[in-house]
Parts: structure tokens; sequence; C-alpha cells
């Protein structure tokens, strides 16, 4: 096996797949594990497990979290889709490894899948300073008590009080951010934010008149069709 991944690598593991029923994946990896140490098995591995896996994601189940440990070495932007997808790999020991990496997004998802949705919340507001996928992150685990806990966290830093208010349509009410806000803070660009989240509600509120009106009209054409139609087949 070794030799011939050597030799082709993508041809190799496309092999390798093709006829796994006759060289199981244990066995593969078994001889890649003891390969000499003058070949990269690591990443050897890493382009085995990973076709394997976009063939059958149960396949290679028992090596899910070594390949959690490969795609963070070559092949990064694979974890979160890796994460979403697999259900055998050890919760603790993707933290781990992302905490030794600081792949930030990897922490937040593995935190929320732990139950650990405070913390995960205060990772994305103090090392991604991303309120947009705070604001997602609580949307999505709909609990009352996070978003209370998102303010909470945000009032540690203005600026971001500043930008929660610009995401606060249908999930908070912007004058109940405002009134927890304690005296004497200094909230960035607070005045023209505050302008145009009175701004988007009168647009919403006037979007809602127009709506009503157009389908009060539609009510009363199809009523009047129906009448005419009802006089028409009586006569």
């Amino acid at each position: 096996v070794v030799n011939l991944m050597l030799l082709d690598c993508k041809r190799a593991v496309h092999l390798l797949i093709q006829h796994r029923d006759i060289i199981p994946p244990y066995e593969v990896v078994e001889q890649l594990l003891h390969a000499s140490k003058s070949c990269d098995k690591k990443y050897l591995l890493h382009q085995y497990l990973h076709a394997l896996f976009e063939v059958d994601i149960h396949a290679g189940k028992d090596y899910h979290d070594m390949q959690l440990e490969l795609y963070a070495d070559y092949e990064p932007r694979m974890l979160l889709p890796f994460l979403r997808t697999s259900q055998h790999y050890r919760l603790d020991k993707a933290y781990e490894i992302f905490a030794q990496k600081e792949f930030v997004k990897e922490q937040v998802f593995v935190l929320g899948r732990m139950g650990n949705a405070k913390e995960a919340l205060s990772t994305i507001i103090n090392k991604l300073e991303d309120i947009q996928e705070a604001v997602e992150f609580v949307t999505e685990q709909h609990d009352d008590e996070l978003w209370d806990e998102l303010i909470r966290q945000c009032l540690q830093k203005p600026e971001m009080v500043g930008m929660l208010l610009e995401h606060t349509v249908g999930n908070l009410d912007p004058l109940y951010i405002v009134s927890l806000v304690p005296d004497g803070l200094e909230i960035p660009k607070l005045r023209d934010r505050l302008v145009k989240i009175v701004t988007d509600y009168r647009t919403e509120t006037s979007l809602r008149h127009g709506c009503n009106d157009i389908l009060k009209v539609s009510h009363l054409h199809f009523t009047t069709l129906v009448y005419l139609s009802s006089i028409l087949h009586v006569c």
C-alpha cells in the first residue's frame, strides 16, 4: 500500500477506496502508520482518510479523532464541514486540538455541541469580535436567557453595544438595550445608530401598511369577481 501511494498517491487512493471490500480501511491505516520515517505518512493518511470520508462518512469512523488532527495540519478549511457531518469524534479531543491551533470558529462549534453555549458566545465576542455571528449563534440556540447573556457581555465593550444595536431587528428591543447601558458609558456613533433604527422601523411600518392596503384591494377585487361570476351563472 505504502509503495503504491508513493508511486502515485491520487490513483492509489482511488483504487484503495474502490476496492475497500478487499483491502479494508483498518489495514490501509495500519500499513501507513507503520511506514518508514522517510515518507510523509501523516500526509498519506490525510489523503486516504479524506477521500474515504467523501465516499462513505462512516467507513473510517474509528479514525475520526485522528482525522481532526490531520485536517488541522493539512486542510483546516475542511474542519467545520467535517465537524458538522461526523458523529464519531471526541468533543474534548477536538476542543484541545482547536485551542492549541487557535482555531476559534471551530472552538465555538465544539463548545456549542458540548452545551457550553455561554462560553461559546463569550469566545465569539471576545476572540472573533463578530456581533453578527454572535446574534446568529444565539438565534440557533433557541434560548431566551442567552439573549440576556449576549447583552451582558456586549456591555463590557462599548463598540460591541453599538454594533448590537444594528442587529436587533426581530430579535431584541433596541430601547431595552439602551436602557441597560450604564451612566457614563460612551457608545460610538450612538446617535447615528439610533436614527438608523428609527428610520428602519418607520420603513418597515410603512411597508406593512402598504402590504395591508394591497391585500385589502386584492380581497375586494376577488370578492367582486366571485359576486359577478355568481350572477352570470344564475343568468
